[in-house]
């Protein structure tokens, strides 16, 4: 703006000279335009198109007012004459014209005569650059360094540009400083950083390791990236001790040492009473030094001295790197400890590690402290503690309707539940902790210790339905922006997924989730589809997040098209699984497995060939035919499955997998296909293990019978020795087998009635079993919950009316389990001498809180003649009493005292 008042103010003065020295023009004349003849702008020379004067006069142009950059078209030139009062224009088309020259970085070399530069991109009027043939001069290579050269492009047509420029001149040799280096120890890969200079293309710098620092032996060679001057490059390398140099032509590097470390112990050291770690410098293999029971293997720990004994397997854990492992005591650690680690440790590229043993000295001094609240959802805060608890001490909250949870499995945490409605939202309270303990029985600090917990409402985004697609006919995915509190309430065509047996308004399906906990799967038991090969649906959800916002009701119409492509064979391989040979078949799709499927081929032995007695699947543990299963499901559901191949001999087979082998989700059978291996022979080296059969191999029949599983099958003399399973406060009374073939064992264990006298977690230790194979198991110390197996009895009865007996049990009665009238076939039979009373009922005594008393009223007041016989209470013939336990009343008849 500043520009153009400057300009009128000069445009005015201009207008009173000129009146000054020039006679008056009339309003006429200073208004006339005079059009002049129209022209082309040729090679960019606005100047040559446009007239110098008009009848003697000079004139002045406002160039601005053409465009160079608009081309084919005509634009109108303005001007005025000048002391004449005459405004002028003029029609312009501009043509093509050269505007810049516009070299890339231009780089010569020392002592090299300049070449490649006659050709150079010009930028034309039209915004293209063509590569034009140029003049230049000033480009010197006579010394390095930066200097100024010209371009000059000139055409009779495109007119002429002149350009200046900087070049470097480099010297001629590749220079390599500043050359770094590290090793990654767990990786195995060692990494150099450098400067590069005077590298011109097509050369490149290499990195030359040579192993074990042998310049003579075959080197280990990588190419280098080099950007702007900046070297990069890393190598992984074996274990050893190596030299490496940067090489580039005849250019070298001085040469470095380095180490890559064989896998070893690094650190093992005690961070509290409960927990000892063991730092490895590279990645472990976890299933070398933590069996699946999550017990520490190949390596040990042994008190020494006065140290705290360690009691039965140690647990552990491996870090998410694999470098540690976390090992918790049974009791606690306190004093030195012998540790030992053996090369049947591998690392995860299979290399042993170096066999190691140190003493470690644990002495837990330092107090136990809240080291964080973290909240698992808006109403459930997780205290998090520094160390293990033994004792969480005393816990207590200045709200009475705050709710805790006990310590957590590993003495980490404790929940803090502010779900009750009377716990408001966004409302700070204090929850009070005293008398905490870690395992040396240091008292938590501060002593006590307050922390802050709030129910949040702060989160109000609403989650939502993110994606939503069909897999098959009766399965699809839902995808949730963010985590939900609970599964979401799935409708299909208005009736909702339930797991079983469907109601009304119902259909029957699973939902599960991912990893993520964003993704649902919805699998239906039967297709949506009805006819023909595809159907449309109508999905709806109801769904809330983890701080209760509600998403919005969610209905979408979808179509389901029948899967009609099979599933197919990836490959297959033979695998040796506890001992026994398996064909593995692994195909692209999830898979369920065919019964009696009949499978033939061919097996080489000895040079000569013959045809197999075939194979007949079966789907059934245990079955007649060769056992056929999924292999490692998941939720019931895998892409894989396993033959057992012990039906067939060692040898080179053939084999032809019939037709509809295996179907996937969508009932769509797989081809016959055709598979080749190699059968060596069984071998159960492996040792005794439990199985996942009730999370830890034990599993509860009833109050007085619980199963032990093992993964093989097991010599019945140890195996049935109540001796080798030890219940803490419990009498195991005897052992027998419900099972004991190729595909594992089960033990069910009874224990002696009455000898479980409370409720609650027992540590239960088996040992000294032995496979069919005589391999001896490792000695497994775990908890089960056992409940109570003392069975209640009829503590007194006595008549208190003369329709009233009063029955008192041993122990509190489970509600239902007494009938609520006396007559036979029921619980309870009255007798007044040999006659049966008919018509009376029995209730609980209500006065009595314990659940113990209940009041039997007959039919009609006794006569003095009826009370004078012996009355007696009898068992029914449906007598089904059980205590709050479940465990079955013990009764057969009593006299009712008067």
């Amino acid at each position: 703006m500043a520009k153009k008042k400057q300009f009128v103010t000069a445009a005015a003065a201009f207008a009173v000279a000129a009146s000054a020295v020039a006679p008056a023009i009339t309003a006429d004349a200073a208004s006339t335009t005079v059009q002049l003849s129209s022209d082309y702008v040729r090679g960019g020379d606005l100047d040559a198109a446009l007239d110098k004067e008009y009848k003697g006069s000079e004139i002045y142009w406002y160039k601005s007012s053409v465009d160079m950059n608009k081309l084919g078209v005509f634009q109108t030139a303005k001007g005025f004459v000048k002391g004449q009062g005459i405004r002028v224009e003029k029609k312009l088309r501009v043509l093509n014209h050269a505007q810049d020259i516009q070299p890339e970085e231009i780089v010569l070399e020392e002592g090299v005569p300049a070449s490649g530069l006659r050709i150079q991109p010009v930028l034309f009027a039209d915004g293209v650059k063509y590569n034009k043939v140029v003049t230049y001069k000033g480009f010197s290579t006579e010394k390095a360094g930066e200097f100024e050269g010209t371009f000059t492009y000139s055409n009779k047509a495109f007119g002429v540009v002149t350009k200046t420029v900087k070049y470097k001149v480099v010297k001629s040799e590749v220079e390599i400083s500043n050359v770094s280096s590290s090793v990654d120890q767990a990786a195995e890969v060692l990494s150099v950083t450098a400067d590069v200079k005077n590298l011109k293309d097509g050369e490149k710098v290499e990195l030359v390791v040579y192993p074990g620092k042998d310049m003579s032996a075959t080197p280990i060679k990588a190419d280098a990236t080099v950007k702007d001057g900046k070297l990069t490059v890393s190598q992984k390398l074996p274990a050893g001790t190596h030299s490496f140099q940067l090489v580039s032509g005849e250019v070298k590097s001085a040469v470095v040492d380095f180490t890559i470390e064989a896998p070893m112990v690094k650190e093992v050291k005690a961070i509290n009473a409960k927990e000892l770690t063991i730092t490895f410098n590279k990645a472990i293999k976890k299933d070398t030094i933590i069996n699946s029971n999550n017990e520490l293997i190949n390596a040990s720990l042994t008190a020494v001295g006065s140290a705290t004994a360690l009691v039965g397997p140690l647990k552990a854990s491996l870090s998410e790197d694999g470098q540690t492992v976390t090992v918790t005591a049974t009791t606690a650690f306190k004093g030195q400890y012998a540790v030992t680690v053996q090369d049947a440790v591998k690392s995860v590229n299979e290399k042993a590690v170096k066999a190691y043993s140190a003493i470690v000295n644990a002495e837990d001094t330092v107090r136990p402290m809240v080291e964080s609240v973290t909240y698992s959802n808006y109403q459930t805060a997780v205290i998090k503690f520094s160390e293990p608890l033994k004792s969480l001490g005393t816990i207590s909250a200045n709200n009475a309707d705050i709710q805790f949870g006990s310590l957590s499995a590993d003495g980490k945490s404790v929940t803090v539940d502010l779900a009750n409605a009377n716990v408001k939202a966004d409302t700070d309270y204090k929850v009070t902790i005293i008398g905490g303990k870690d395992f040396n029985d240091n008292l938590i600090t501060p002593n006590p210790v307050e922390v802050t917990v709030k129910k949040s409402a702060n989160d109000t985004v609403k989650p939502a339905v993110t994606a939503l697609s069909t897999v098959n006919d009766k399965t699809f995915t839902m995808t949730f922006s963010e985590k939900l509190i609970a599964n979401p309430t799935i409708k299909v065509n208005g009736d909702t997924v339930v797991t079983g047996a469907p109601g009304a308004n119902q259909v029957e399906g699973t939902i599960t989730k991912d990893a993520s906990g964003l993704v649902y799967t919805v699998t239906l038991t039967n297709s949506v589809i009805t006819s023909g090969t595809s159907a449309l649906a109508k999905i709806e959800a109801t769904y809330s997040d983890l701080s209760g916002n509600a998403g919005d009701a969610f209905s979408r119409i979808v179509e389901f098209k029948q899967d009609t492509v099979a599933p197919n064979l990836v490959n297959s391989t033979v695998e040796k699984i506890n001992g026994k040979e398996y064909l593995v078949l692994n195909y692209d799709e999830n898979v369920s497995v065919v019964d009696a499927k009949t499978i033939n081929g061919k097996v080489v032995k000895d040079f000569v060939e013959s045809t197999i007695t075939p194979v007949v699947t079966d789907t059934v543990d245990g079955g007649n035919g060769v056992n056929f299963e999924l292999n490692n499901p998941s939720n019931g559901k895998s892409k894989s499955v396993r033959l057992d191949l012990a039906s067939l001999t060692s040898g080179a087979y053939t084999l032809t997998l019939p037709t509809g082998l295996v179907t996937d989700e969508a009932g769509v059978d797989s081809k016959q296909t055709t598979v080749s291996f190699t059968r060596t022979t069984n071998v159960d080296t492996g040792k005794p293990a439990l199985t996942t059969a009730g999370t830890n191999g034990i599993t509860k029949v009833n109050n007085d019978t619980y199963t032990v599983s093992f993964d093989r099958q097991l010599d019945p003399a140890s195996a049935l020795n109540v001796a080798n399973y030890a219940i803490e406060g419990a009498v195991v009374k005897s052992a027998i087998f419900t099972q004991n073939d190729a595909n594992g064992a089960v033990v069910r264990l009874t224990l002696e009635e009455g000898s479980i006298k409370l409720t609650g977690e027992r540590t239960v230790t088996i040992q000294n079993v032995k496979s069919a194979a005589g391999v001896m198991m490792d000695r497994v110390s775990t908890t089960e919950s056992l409940t109570e197996n003392v069975k209640p009895t009829v503590a007194s009865t006595q008549f208190v009316g003369l329709n009233a007996i009063k029955v008192v049990f041993s122990e509190n009665i489970a509600a239902g389990t007494v009938d609520n009238s006396v007559v036979a076939a029921n619980d309870f039979e009255v007798l007044i001498g040999d006659v049966a009373e008919v018509g009376a009922t029995i209730a609980e005594d209500l006065t009595d809180t314990t659940g113990k008393t209940f009041t039997i009223t007959l039919a009609d007041d006794v006569t003095p003649a009826e009370y004078a016989k012996t009355i007696t209470l009898k068992a029914g013939t449906g007598l089904n009493v059980t205590d709050e336990s479940g465990n079955a009343l013990v009764f057969t008849s009593a006299s009712v005292a008067k």
